[in-house]
């Protein structure tokens, strides 16, 4: 004997694609939405090899149940991965020979000539300031560029403990590979940042909203205007 199920019972079953194909159904054969639900689901047990829609609904409450518990598991993972994130950056924080550094990049117009600059700042407090220009490109190629020349600025005072700034999501989370881009020339950009990251004893990258890194945009700013060719301040 099949099981009798309420109409509440046959909408939390119900896909959503089942639960508007069900109604558009009642509408059109002027047919109780519970009656053209519960064909809807007999169909997608037939489909799926299934006796009848109690399997069915077993079978997607279990599916249910495991993404959940996929995604608990994902959740856990993260925090984890946050926890010990913290705990780096605190140990860095804590390191007296820690560099900081603050990089930004800027094409005017969007694509069009790029301005790079950055900013490191020395553990007893020394800043020193870069800017180049570079022919073309757009506004992820000057911000990309712009953390490649931090790194390099970095290694010419033969610093081995860095903690980088930049205002960009995307390069940023690109370098990290939280959100890492499958573009050729992200990916070709991000090799070689990684290259360079290889060569320290540490190295953190992180985002910084742009009113917290307006030294290097300023400079940006300024190399657009003089037309600064290559030449540090």
């Amino acid at each position: 004997m099949s099981t009798i199920f309420t109409r509440q019972q046959l909408i939390a079953i119900a896909t959503r694609k089942e639960y508007a194909q069900s109604r558009q159904l009642a509408k059109q054969k002027r047919l109780p939405i519970e009656q053209c639900l519960s064909l809807l689901l007999e169909q997608s047990a037939k489909h799926g090899g299934l006796q009848d829609i109690s399997q069915l609904a077993e079978q997607r409450s279990e599916a249910k149940n495991a993404d959940n518990a996929r995604k608990q598991a994902q959740r856990a993972e993260k925090q984890e991965q946050r926890k010990n994130q913290l705990h780096r950056q605190s140990s860095m924080q804590k390191n007296a020979n820690t560099w900081l550094a603050w990089f930004d990049g800027s094409a005017l117009p969007n694509p069009g000539k790029c301005q790079i600059a950055c900013v490191l700042t020395s553990p007893e407090g020394h800043s020193f300031e870069y800017v180049q220009n570079f022919e073309y490109g757009d506004s992820c190629d000057a911000e990309y560029s712009g953390l490649l020349f931090a790194l390099l600025q970095a290694q010419h005072h033969d610093v081995q403990h860095l903690i980088v700034h930049g205002d960009s999501q995307v390069v940023i989370d690109d370098f990290n590979q939280h959100k890492a881009s499958k573009l050729a020339r992200m990916l070709e950009y991000r090799q070689q940042a990684q290259l360079l990251a290889a060569r320290f004893e540490q190295l953190q990258v992180r985002w910084v909203p742009r009113h917290k890194n307006q030294t290097a945009d300023a400079l940006t700013q300024m190399a657009i205007s003089l037309k600064l060719d290559c030449k540090s301040l």
